[in-house]
């Protein structure tokens, strides 16, 4: 886990990428595979992993809302939690070295 950051407009638009994907599905949890394959490990995004990590962690370490980045019907319990599966996931794949654009 990165150091807790302020929650700012940089980390909002991150987190926005992350939840563009799954804002219409019912089941959000299903799309997190998807997420990390297409818009974070494929590199589309042009962010390294460490930077979307960090985003997540200040998004979750701040009180926004973060369920109104975007518009969308999700709880803010929901999207806290996909962004907390999203950030393990993403932490085990580091550690593992299966990103890679990172190396150690």
């Amino acid at each position: 886990m990165c150091p807790i950051l302020q929650f700012n407009w940089r980390h909002a638009a991150i987190l926005r990428m992350l939840l563009y994907p799954i804002q219409f599905d019912c089941y959000p949890m299903l799309g997190i595979e998807r997420v990390l394959a297409r818009d974070v490990l494929e590199c589309h995004s042009k962010l390294w992993p460490t930077n979307v990590i960090s985003a997540i962690d200040a998004g979750l370490a701040s009180s926004e809302k973060l369920s109104e980045l975007i518009p969308m019907t999700h709880s803010e319990e929901l999207i806290r939690s996909y962004l907390a599966i999203l950030q393990n996931r993403l932490e085990r794949s580091r550690q593992h070295r299966y990103i890679r654009r990172e190396t150690p």
